[in-house]
C-alpha cells in the first residue's frame, strides 16, 4: 500500500507540474502596482501569429533583434531575417540599447508585454515626448502612437505605476487622438504581436503540449498495468505462503 501511495503522488507531481508550467509561463498579474492586463493570445492561431511576424518585420525590426528565430519558417516569411536585423549599430539614441526579443515572453510574460506596449502617454518633459506607465521614464519611443494615437496620464502624479495597486492602464490613460486604427483593431494587434512574441520564444510550444499529453496518459496507462502485474504477482505469493 505505501508502494502504491508513493507512485500515486508521483503521478499527481508531474500533473501539477505540468499545469504549473502553463501558468508560471503567463508571467505574473503585476507589476510596479499596476494590474496586467490579460493578454487575449491563442497560441494555437498561426494566422494571428503570421499577422503579428508582418507587424513586427514592418515596425519593430528597424531597433529589436531576433536572433533565435532567424532561421524560423514563419520569420523568414514575415521578412525577419539575419541581414535585416540591426546588429551591427554600436551607438543608440539615450544609450540604451534595445533588447533582442526572442526571449521575451518568457522573461516578463505576454500580459507584461501587452500592458506595456498599452501603456505608453504624452511626456513633454521626457526626451521622447513619452513615458510608460509600467516603466517609467523608458527611454523606448511611442512608435505606435501612429496607429493607437495619443493619450494623456489623467493623474498629475510622475509615477502613476507606483500609487495604485488595484487598476489597469486604461483607468489612468486617456485618448485624446486616434491614431489610423480604432482601439479595437489596435487591441487586436497588439495581440497578435505578443503571440507572435509568445511564439517566438517557444515556436514548438502546441506540440510539446500534445506529446505532454500522450506522455501523461502512457504514464497513467503503465501504472494501470504495473498495478495489475503487482496483483497477480501477489495472488501468487499469497498461494505459496499458504502451501
Amino acid at each position: 500500500m505505501m508502494r502504491q501511495h508513493r507512485v500515486f503522488k508521483i503521478l499527481l507531481a508531474i500533473l501539477v507540474a505540468a499545469f504549473s508550467t502553463q501558468i508560471w509561463a503567463e508571467g505574473s498579474e503585476s507589476s510596479k502596482g499596476l494590474v496586467l492586463a490579460s493578454a487575449p493570445i491563442d497560441r494555437s492561431d498561426m494566422e494571428s501569429i503570421k499577422r503579428g511576424a508582418k507587424f513586427f518585420a514592418t515596425n519593430c525590426m528597424t531597433c529589436h533583434t531576433m536572433i533565435y528565430l532567424r532561421y524560423d519558417k514563419v520569420a523568414k516569411e514575415a521578412g525577419i531575417t539575419l541581414d535585416k536585423m540591426p546588429i551591427n549599430i554600436k551607438s543608440w539614441p539615450y544609450g540604451v540599447t534595445p533588447p533582442d526579443l526572442s526571449l521575451e515572453t518568457d522573461i516578463r510574460g505576454v500580459n507584461w508585454i501587452y500592458t506595456y506596449l498599452h501603456s505608453f502617454y504624452m511626456d513633454s518633459s521626457r526626451p521622447t515626448g513619452v513615458n510608460n506607465l509600467l516603466v517609467p521614464n523608458t527611454a523606448m519611443p511611442d512608435i505606435l502612437a501612429p496607429y493607437q494615437g495619443d493619450q494623456v496620464l489623467l493623474t498629475t502624479k510622475p509615477d502613476a505605476g507606483a500609487i495604485f495597486g488595484d487598476v489597469q492602464y486604461y483607468d489612468l490613460l486617456k485618448l485624446t487622438k486616434q491614431g489610423s486604427m480604432t482601439p479595437e483593431q489596435f487591441d487586436a494587434t497588439i495581440a497578435d504581436l505578443v503571440n507572435f512574441l509568445a511564439y517566438a520564444a517557444e515556436p514548438y510550444h502546441e506540440e510539446q503540449q500534445r506529446i505532454g499529453w500522450w506522455v501523461l496518459g502512457f504514464l497513467v496507462i503503465l501504472f494501470v498495468l504495473m498495478y495489475l502485474l503487482k496483483r497477480e504477482y501477489w495472488k501468487d505469493v499469497k498461494k505459496h505462503k499458504k502451501e
